[in-house]
């Protein structure tokens, strides 16, 4: 009788076991016994921002060892449970190797449900150049682009990873001459425009995207920094609220609702959208970082203030607000 009951608990034990999907398993000595489990739940997109239909490795790691090693599903996507929160690095790599290795930092938090996004990028050519990945619609890859248009729209591409604003906008514009239906032209020869601050344009070209491809999430989202370039606040973080109605994995509008709130004065919404654009994001969102030591100087948190600082300095040492964080640092140090 005892053998017969400890082959039936055996068995469910076995089946329990089997039943755990493929790319959720994590070794049992890190998992954690409380009942604020965390998740971090994700999928891996190819290039052009649509979903990779084949199985891709994941590695997960915290900052002293490799926690687990698995396969996504068919799809693309996976699920890691019973995590506590800490620090953790994600990367994705294919078995062909026809894709470069991808790593994400995730913060996770106490019980806290992550989303993340691994793009891809195909292997560097042997000159070294490579282009900038970016969200493609289905609108886009419906075009039957001339090549001619294709041809200045790539030179353009290149000018963009170079930073020679200018030059590529020549080339988006003699793109859009050939092929004026050209969406993905279209919208980064208005981000171009952007850069250089002549908003009227550039607000013209994403909305004439946006008639065309309603759904097109890079127009949405440039339209809410035209918003945020004019202090337009409030229209802003409704431009960009629709881009994540959009594509809700896309961290850094979150980001810029983060930063737009913040703008405006409110500081525990302006923390919630930064804290997630982080936490999604990682070194796509490492402004937040900045961001977030702001809020916590105005309320007086001033260890959280310098911990966020210090961690935006040390990731993103030539980042776009190094001057501010640096005299922001100062004053920091300046407070009792």
């Amino acid at each position: 009788m005892r053998k017969s009951i400890r082959a039936c608990m055996g068995l469910a034990i076995w089946c329990l076991l089997a039943a755990t999907p493929r790319g959720q398993d994590i070794d049992p000595k890190y998992k954690t016994p409380d009942s604020n489990n965390a998740v971090i739940q994700g999928r891996v997109t190819l290039p052009s921002g649509f979903a990779a239909e084949r199985y891709f490795r994941i590695t997960l790691k915290n900052t002293q060892v490799t926690l687990s090693t698995f396969f996504t599903n068919k799809s693309g996507e996976f699920q890691i449970r019973n995590l506590s929160e800490g620090i953790y690095y994600v990367q994705v790599d294919s078995e062909d190797a026809s894709f470069e290795p991808v790593v994400r930092k995730v913060e996770l938090g106490r019980g806290l449900m992550v989303e993340l996004t691994l793009e891809l990028h195909e292997k560097k050519s042997p000159n070294g150049i490579s282009f900038s990945a970016r969200v493609v619609s289905a609108a886009e890859l419906r075009q039957s682009v001339p090549a001619a248009a294709k041809k200045e729209y790539d030179l353009g591409l290149k000018l963009v990873n170079k930073g020679q604003i200018e030059g590529a906008t020549a080339h988006f514009e003699k793109a859009l001459s050939i092929y004026p239906e050209y969406l993905a032209a279209r919208n980064d020869l208005g981000a171009q425009y952007l850069k250089l601050k002549r908003l009227d344009e550039a607000e013209k070209h994403f909305q004439i995207v946006l008639r065309d491809d309603e759904k097109n999430f890079n127009a949405k989202f440039n339209l809410g920094l035209v918003r945020i370039e004019r202090r337009d606040y409030l229209d802003a973080i409704s431009q960009l609220k629709q881009a994540i109605a959009i594509d809700s994995a896309r961290p850094v509008a979150r980001l810029w609702i983060g930063f737009a709130l913040l703008e405006m004065g409110d500081l525990p919404s302006a923390e919630r959208e930064l804290t997630k654009a982080l936490t999604m994001g990682g070194s796509e969102c490492v402004a937040a970082h900045y961001h977030l030591a702001r809020i916590y100087l105005k309320r007086g948190d001033i260890v959280e203030a310098s911990r966020a600082i210090r961690a935006y300095l040390e990731e993103s040492p030539k980042g776009e607000y190094v001057k501010e964080a640096r005299e922001l640092e100062k004053q920091i140090k300046r407070q009792p």
